[in-house]
Order: structure tokens, then sequence, then C-alpha cells
């Protein structure tokens, strides 16, 4: 069993994190370009700063930043966050981006496919992907 540390603003933090909605179109765009193989190769750290905080924030900004895209591009972000778990320090566990995603189709009346439930399931050791803790 391993100790982590204690920061007294951790969650003052979480509550502080946006999300850039620029950002998401390019993270996106990996996936449609077949790159997310190579997803470890492309991010350096400065990529990975921008990336980790995306991955704690709250479920409920991401619905509200989510409702201006299409269903093809959350699908494609579905890919590239499953992915990108996997890069260092990324894990998101319950708190992973997805997890909104997934909840904000099925709200739009789009189920995921077989085949892609299969992928994630493939492609990330994330036990709460895609529908979040039960």
């Amino acid at each position: 069993m391993s100790l982590g540390t204690w920061d007294p603003n951790a969650a003052a933090t979480v509550a502080t994190l946006e999300i850039k909605p620029e950002l998401l179109p390019r993270y996106a765009s990996f996936s449609q370009q077949n790159q997310l193989p190579q997803l470890a190769e492309m991010f350096d750290e400065t990529a990975l700063s921008e990336l980790r905080p995306l991955l704690k924030v709250e479920p409920v900004a991401w619905a509200e930043t989510l409702a201006a895209f299409d269903n093809d591009l959350l699908l494609h972000l579905i890919r590239f966050f499953t992915v990108a778990e996997a890069l260092p320090d990324c894990e998101a566990g319950a708190t992973s981006p997805v997890i909104p995603m997934a909840k904000l189709l099925r709200q739009r009346g789009e189920r995921l496919d077989k085949t892609l439930l299969q992928w994630i399931r493939e492609n990330s050791i994330n036990r709460f992907l895609p529908y979040g803790p039960l």
C-alpha cells in the first residue's frame, strides 16, 4: 500500500480549473487523423501540462462546454481521452472526461456502439470508462 500526499488546497484547485474549448478540436484531430498510437511521442511536457488539468475538471463543467459540439467530435474526443490516460501522470479514473461525453451522447439519443465499447476496453485500463462508477 502506498501513501499519497494531502494538499489542503487541492479541492479549491480542482474547482477553479477551466476547460479551454479551443483545445478540444485539436485533441479530436489526433483521432480523426489516426494518430492515437503515436500520442506518447507527440506530447511533450508542455502539451502534457495543458492536458493533465482537464482530467480533473468536474463533469458539470464538461457538460456545459461540450453542449456546443456535435456527436462526431464527441466520439473522437472519447477516443482521444481514452488513449490519453496512458500518458505519464494522466490517469483520470472516475473523473475522466470520457464519462460526461458518453453521458451527453446518451442524452442526445446516440448510443456508443459495440465496436467502440470494445475499443475502449482494449485501449484503457480505467474501469470507469465509458459510463463512470455504477
